[in-house]
């Protein structure tokens, strides 16, 4: 069975009911994680599990077999000690847990005897075929009629906004609101390079720690260097950013030498266009979150966007608005984020989060309100998902495509379920 079949089963969930690690442990899972885009570490990031009633979030890695973490010198690997659970499809190892670089030992969930009857079905159909040795760009799409295709877009998009909702409704069995908005809008400003970067920034700097130096005196170009330097951000960016901001942020940093910490990030700093170059980005967006500490993330924008009656349109710009205010702060020629990433995080972040919100409050009202913002959005730019899935399409049918966010987000899903997975019967049969 190829290895990222095994990365399928995880990530839909293809398991039986009740899950034992080797050990015996009882494993509960919340939330598979966001398969690793990164150039290294894990399969899956920013998972979150319960072992015996003890919630835990972190990676997954997924093997053929147990012994593959050795060969594969996971146990050498700093990047690998955020690992909380070792998945495998066999079990070849005397030992019933698998040792990390730090020398602590993590709990190991065989797959062989936990799978579903649906996957072991799909198991038996396959055999030992690969998922698939077709084209690149299949016709499948491109063969249906706009209505048809339109309708199979709309559903697979509030699949997946829906998906984000229960992502950070499991986030919240170990966290609140603020923190998970916090670590949201962070992960958004990282785009696909630094994205978990910024995410484990976000937990190594909880929010409340945030607050409560706030409450210290700790003014924003003081946070914000804490941010830069304790990730060694501000040392890897010193070519790319002005002599005098540079000064300015590391004496500030070496000042606040007791707030700082001492993180092992792995910056993806090639090819990438300086607007989007990660210090900006957390300049920029620390900035607007130490305006928010006073009061709060959730109570922020529930104050100055919610509250203000918003149909769809007007939640949209009221919460433009909260990022387009004149900053006076290190980046004097920057008023504030992009509207690229300001819409990501709106989209991406902050509607699943506020739907969640109204949610736990039964207020039906605006869940309805919430949901109608994200399917009248305008679409996103294109991403090379949306790329690649526009090939499957009629080229006539691509501008509607792109013209309407669900529908992007329908081919992601698409993409994600399907695609990546080369699992082209399991599509023909749900599409």
């Amino acid at each position: 069975m190829e290895e990222k079949f095994l990365y399928h089963i995880w990530d839909e969930s293809h398991l039986a009911t009740d899950l034992k690690t080797v050990s015996g442990k009882d494993l509960k899972i919340h939330y598979q994680g966001q398969f690793n885009t990164t150039f290294r570490g894990p399969d899956f990031v920013n998972a979150i599990i319960s072992l015996d009633g003890e919630d835990l979030q972190g990676a997954v890695e997924i093997h053929q077999n147990t012994q593959d973490w050795l060969k594969h010198n996971h146990h050498e690997d700093v990047y690998y000690n955020q690992v909380i659970l070792h998945i495998v499809l066999n079990h070849n190892s005397i030992q019933p847990y698998t040792m990390k670089e730090n020398g602590e030992f993590i709990e190991i969930l065989e797959l062989k005897n936990q799978l579903s009857e649906e996957i072991q079905k799909l198991i038996t159909d396959i055999g030992d075929r690969k998922l698939s040795s077709g084209n690149d760009y299949c016709d499948l799409l491109s063969a249906i009629d706009n209505d048809r295709l339109f309708s199979i877009l709309t559903l697979y998009g509030k699949q997946r906004f829906m998906s984000k909702v229960r992502r950070f409704n499991a986030s919240l069995a170990i966290s609140d609101f603020d923190q998970v908005l916090y670590e949201g809008m962070m992960e958004a400003a990282g785009y696909d390079k630094n994205k978990f970067n910024l995410f484990q920034l976000a937990q190594s700097i909880p929010f409340i720690k945030l607050r409560e130096w706030h409450k210290e005196g700790l003014i924003s170009e003081e946070m914000i260097s804490i941010f830069v330097g304790s990730s060694s951000l501000l040392q890897k960016s010193r070519n790319r950013i002005s002599p005098e901001l540079y000064e300015k942020l590391m004496c500030n940093y070496e000042s606040q030498r007791f707030y700082a910490r001492n993180l092992n990030v792995d910056w993806q700093l090639f090819r990438i266009r300086p607007g989007n170059h990660p210090i900006f980005r957390l300049i920029l967006l620390g900035e607007f979150l130490y305006n928010c500490l006073p009061a709060g993330l959730l109570n922020f924008f529930v104050s100055n966007v919610e509250a203000l009656t918003p149909n769809p349109q007007k939640r949209y710009q009221n919460f433009c608005q909260q990022f387009q205010q004149k900053q006076r702060g290190l980046l004097q020629n920057s008023k504030s984020l992009g509207s690229t990433v300001v819409n990501n995080i709106y989209i991406n972040i902050y509607l699943p989060i506020i739907y969640l919100y109204y949610q736990k409050m039964a207020n039906a009202e605006m869940l309805e309100s919430v949901l109608e913002s994200y399917l009248t959005f305008k679409a996103l730019p294109e991403n090379y998902i949306t790329r690649f899935m526009c090939n499957h399409i009629n080229s006539s049918q691509v501008k509607a495509v792109n013209n309407k966010t669900l529908y992007q987000q329908g081919l992601i899903d698409i993409y994600y379920r399907f695609c990546r997975y080369r699992l082209c019967s399991e599509c023909v049969k749900n599409i």
